[in-house]
């Protein structure tokens, strides 16, 4: 056998066997607005048709970088539905029981948890895969896709 023929075989199985080695992953960024105002905290999510979903989390400036398996390597390549979950949670405190029920209910610091208020900044129908209507189709090549959220 040559060496043109073994060099070209051994090319051919190595080849084949990085081709076995998954989904194709590419990288994904983005922005993510709502009625004009950035989004600055948060979680987005891009759930594939076929493969493992990707992640990431939403930045002060509204931009996300997305995660599958390793730190910023982005989504499967395809189409995708996409969540996006940003909340803002303000008010709770720790109030003194006013009642015997309360007291009753009450931890053992004598104080009981009055939960917060919960402000969905992305309406909370984007927040679940069932409701979502946003969608994604990543190309194998850097991809940026923004959101901007109008209702």
């Amino acid at each position: 056998m040559t060496m043109f023929r073994l060099a070209g075989l051994l090319g051919l199985f190595s080849l084949l066997v990085g081709c076995s080695g998954g989904p194709v992953i590419a990288p994904v960024k983005g922005k993510i607005t709502y009625m004009g105002k950035i989004i600055d905290q948060g979680i987005i999510m891009f759930l594939p048709e076929q493969g493992p979903a990707a992640t990431a989390n939403i930045e002060k400036d509204g931009t996300y970088i997305l995660t599958t398996s390793r730190k910023n390597d982005g989504a499967v390549v395809g189409k995708h539905k996409v969540t996006i979950q940003a909340t803002k949670v303000s008010g709770g405190s720790f109030e003194t029981p006013k009642s015997i029920e309360e007291e009753n209910q009450q931890s053992r610091s004598n104080k009981i948890l009055v939960a917060g208020k919960v402000t969905w900044l992305v309406p909370e129908k984007y927040s679940m895969d069932k409701s979502s209507t946003l969608t994604a189709d990543v190309k194998n090549q850097p991809n940026i896709i923004d959101f901007d959220i109008k209702d």
